[in-house]
């Protein structure tokens, strides 16, 4: 065997294997966290696919993309982190966690790519809404997602607008 016939078998087989392997396409999914005093309300909305979203002008989306810790090859979770906003409104002090939520940690893997967000709201030290998902982990299950979540000063409860993802 020469090394032209090594070089051109190698060559198709690279070739081969990248028409045939699946596409690998991360989504983006992303929230914001809106705290409105003068309203009274604390407002987290969520985009599955944070490119088509439109979001309030301020502050900056979290994209939960950005908060996994991978390793080397990019291929694998390792971690994750998470980001923390305060909120008053009145007397109420909202504490609210954003972290990824990985389905599977290797993102070549069976729902690898799609991961989404989690959602912890604390109300005066007191967890009033503990580990939400915005969208299923398992992401052959999923119908709907959560696209907002919103609080008022006076109630403990939030409520969640629900969106199917035809909208």
């Amino acid at each position: 065997m020469n090394s032209r016939w090594v070089f051109f078998t190698a060559w198709l087989l690279l070739a081969v294997c990248t028409v045939l392997a699946p596409a690998v396409s991360a989504e983006d999914p992303a929230a914001t966290c809106t705290c409105d005093s003068k309203a009274g309300t604390l407002i987290v909305r969520y985009a599955p696919e944070a490119g088509g979203a439109k979001w309030p002008e301020t502050p900056t989306p979290v994209h939960f993309m950005d908060l996994l810790k991978l390793d080397k090859a990019g291929t694998t979770v390792e971690g994750t982190k998470s980001r923390h906003f305060s909120c008053r409104l009145k007397s109420v002090q909202y504490d609210v966690t954003l972290g990824p939520g990985v389905p599977n940690p290797n993102l070549l893997g069976r729902c690898g790519a799609a991961v989404t967000g989690v959602l912890s709201v604390k109300r005066n030290g007191t967890v009033v809404l503990a580990e939400q998902e915005f969208e299923t982990i398992n992401c052959h299950e999923r119908e709907k997602y959560i696209k907002s979540v919103t609080f008022t000063g006076s109630s403990s409860k939030a409520a969640l607008d629900y969106a199917s993802y035809d909208e």
